[in-house]
């Protein structure tokens, strides 16, 4: 079982490299980091499970550290992405959540970024969970909305319609306003906050996929 996750683990990774330099990319707003890394050194990149491939290739030999599951699909991700220059945390929002929100606001402080899929790992697909927020509380890190959109693409039949784009196709990664969450924020406002991150990655999201084909 090891030597089968980690050789999808070394096809997974050769595979979004061979794509990545077949895109053509374009990165969009990304003045918005540099506004939120004023306010803090460290940043959580948090963007939706289905657009995160391209993420993996754009954000590769950074450091950045994601979330992965305890289960085998998490140790699979969590090898890949290792093999592409990220760190790795293990856990998710139902199985060891605590300890995960633990170690990765410990990385914030470190000096090492984060990504989080937002509505992951098993959805609703497109509503951002309390954990993002929570992070950005204790970690006193903004929350950077980040989406992707791409001109030609395939949809997997699965709970985030995950996006594979195609090969040679214009690929767009855009970044909206950071969110930043006051550490001592009531529930009411931690709720607030979770909404406007949902509210931009949405309308980021929306954005890209009408205007992916231009340019």
């Amino acid at each position: 079982m090891r030597f089968n996750i980690k050789i999808a683990a070394f096809l997974g990774a050769n595979l979004i490299r061979v794509l990545g330099r077949s895109w053509r990319m374009r990165v969009i707003d990304e003045g918005y980091v540099d506004e939120a890394r004023r306010h803090a050194a460290s940043v959580i990149f948090c963007f939706w499970h289905g657009r995160m491939l391209p993420l993996s290739y754009e954000g590769r030999n950074r450091s950045i550290h994601v979330l992965a599951s305890e289960h085998r699909d998490g140790e699979i991700m969590g090898q890949t992405i290792r093999r592409l220059g990220f760190g790795h945390v293990r856990g998710s929002s139902t199985r060891g959540g605590a300890r995960a929100i633990r170690e990765l606001v410990a990385k914030l402080h470190e000096g090492f970024d984060l990504g989080i899929t937002v509505d992951g790992p098993k959805g609703p697909r497109y509503e951002v969970k309390p954990g993002p927020i929570e992070i950005a509380r204790l970690s006193g890190s903004p929350a950077v909305p980040v989406t992707t959109g791409s001109a030609s693409h395939w949809v997997f039949s699965s709970w985030d319609a995950f996006e594979l784009p195609k090969p040679f196709t214009r690929v767009d990664v855009r970044f909206g306003r950071p969110i930043i969450v006051p550490p001592d924020a009531d529930t009411d406002l931690l709720e607030k906050k979770r909404m406007e991150l949902q509210k931009t990655l949405r309308d980021i999201t929306s954005l890209n996929d009408e205007n992916v084909t231009g340019g």
